[in-house]
């Protein structure tokens, strides 16, 4: 301890800046693991680098939160299998390590192999895809449990983010093979175009979850701002005004403005946190209008950005998720579900089948 300007000191000063007040002698926690995780897979995580079990009030919550429940929710197809199985006990099966496997091998043909194209492809397939479960019943009987990921579920998340990236990726690679082609201009439109529609996804899936887990900011800003990011330089393609004729789209100006063209959020946003005055309130206004101003435009752009078949046809609206209840619970108990999946392939011919010892 040294004595400094007549004051005490203990070494250098951490200077931490919260997103909302801290009251004396409040606890002020950080984070090890991934928050895009359920609690299972954190605390797996946590016990197995570091030694020791979180106890804040997300992983010790009894029932699990809502975000943890939303994380791990898988929807079964067929109705004599749905009350075999929930997402809440999923996890005591081997069915969620298959599945992770799938989009670990899927983000190693990326990251790994630099081959963008095989991840997008096995993604997309994950994804879209019913997959089967096998349950033993005591008796011996099988059966054959479909099911699909909810598209709240943590591997979607991650196969969202890492979908928009390899999309990138792929435009840069095709059009450095032939930049003027023709055939190649209008393949890395559409990757471009899909690229900016998983961004999009994943700031609306997640911003969904930030309404009932605040430590999700951070993460989150940083979605919107690539989402942001990705949409501009979608439309600032050459290709922009050929391909999106018909849309009744050009009202947007994205190509000509950094901020917002319909308000001055950004601007607002600046000036008032140089003054410390409410600014807890003055975030939460922002970020109100913000997302009201998204929700407003994003209806009349996403069916222009999902224009190709494919996993993103499922989704009505990427910030809105309110068709997500009605939807799926539709998809979920259609006494059709187990001969067609919902993108047309027949489920018994064309399946990820994952097998279950006795329990």
């Amino acid at each position: 301890m040294s004595v400094i300007g007549g004051s005490e000191t203990c070494g250098p000063k951490i200077i931490l800046r919260s997103i909302k007040g801290i009251n004396k002698s409040e606890e002020v926690l950080i984070t090890y693991t991934d928050l895009l995780q359920p609690q299972v897979m954190r605390q797996s995580e946590l016990w197995s680098k570091y030694r020791f079990s979180c106890c804040c009030k997300r992983c010790r919550a009894l029932p699990t939160t809502y975000m943890d429940h939303c994380l791990q929710e898988i929807l079964i197809l067929n109705l004599d299998c749905s009350n075999m199985a929930s997402g809440d006990n999923f996890y005591e099966d081997h069915v969620m390590e298959k599945l992770i496997d799938c989009l670990n091998d899927a983000i190693d043909d990326f990251l790994s192999f630099n081959n963008p194209k095989n991840c997008c492809e096995k993604l997309e397939i994950l994804l879209t895809q019913d997959h089967v479960n096998i349950l033993l019943k005591p008796d011996g009987e099988k059966l054959h449990q479909l099911f699909r990921l909810h598209p709240l579920h943590h591997v979607s998340l991650h196969a969202y983010m890492t979908l928009a990236s390899a999309y990138k990726v792929s435009v840069g690679e095709l059009l450095a093979l032939d930049p003027e082609g023709d055939e190649h201009q209008t393949k890395a439109f559409n990757m471009s175009r899909k690229s900016a529609a998983y961004s999009l996804l994943l700031a609306g899936a997640t911003q969904h979850l930030l309404e009932s887990e605040s430590s999700l900011i951070v993460p989150v800003s940083n979605f919107w701002m690539t989402a942001g990011e990705t949409l501009l330089s979608f439309v600032r393609r050459s290709a922009w005004n050929l391909f999106s004729r018909g849309w009744h789209i050009e009202e947007f100006s994205f190509s000509s403005c950094q901020i917002c063209g319909k308000c001055t959020l950004l601007d607002r946003f600046r000036d008032k946190f140089t003054d410390f005055h409410d600014e807890n309130a003055e975030f939460a206004d922002v970020t109100s209008q913000f997302l009201s101003c998204v929700t407003d435009i994003t209806p009349k752009i996403w069916g222009f950005l999902i224009e190709e078949d494919g996993y993103l046809k499922v989704v009505e609206d990427p910030i809105n998720l309110r068709w997500l209840g009605s939807r799926m619970a539709t998809h979920a108990t259609s006494p059709n579900a187990s001969e067609k999946t919902g993108s047309g392939l027949e489920a018994e011919d064309n399946h990820n089948e994952i097998r279950e010892q006795g329990r």
